[in-house]
C-alpha cells in the first residue's frame, strides 16, 4: 500500500531517508533477537543449571528488547511519514532516550544475572 504525495522540495528524499532509518532499526532489532536466541541455545549446558538459567534469561531479555525496538521503529516511521507529509518535523528526543535507557538497563541487568549465577560466587 502506498500514498502518492507531490514531490516538492525534498519530499521524496525525506521519505526515502525515513524508510532507510526504519530498515536500520529493523536490522539492529533482528541482530538483537538473533543474539538472544544464540545465547539461549548455546548456553544450554546439561551439566550446569546456572549457565542454562543465565543464558535463558539473558537471551529472553535480548529477544524482548529486539521485538520492542521493532514496534518502536514502526511507530516512529509512521509518525515521521505523517509529519513529512504535513510539512513539519520535530526532533524526537523522548523516544530515543527511552530506547537508550532500556538498552543500558538490559546491559546492567544482564551483568547482574551473569555475576550472580557465575561459578566464581561459589568459591
Amino acid at each position: 500500500m502506498s500514498t502518492l504525495v507531490p514531490n516538492t522540495g525534498s519530499t521524496a528524499r525525506d521519505h526515502l531517508a525515513n524508510e532507510r532509518t526504519l530498515l536500520a532499526w529493523v536490522r539492529t532489532s533482528i541482530a538483537l533477537i538473533a543474539l538472544g536466541i544464540a545465547i539461549a541455545k548455546f548456553s544450554s549446558d546439561e551439566n550446569d543449571e546456572n549457565a542454562q538459567l543465565t543464558g535463558t534469561i539473558v537471551g529472553s531479555i535480548l529477544v524482548v528488547q529486539g521485538s520492542s525496538m521493532i514496534l518502536y521503529a514502526q511507530a516512529r516511521y509512521h509518525e515521521n511519514a505523517n509529519r513529512i507529509k504535513d510539512g513539519d518535523f520535530s526532533i524526537n528526543t523522548g523516544g530515543i532516550n527511552i530506547v537508550l535507557a532500556s538498552i543500558v538497563l538490559v546491559g546492567v541487568f544482564s551483568i547482574i544475572i551473569i555475576i550472580s549465577t557465575s561459578k566464581w560466587n561459589k568459591v
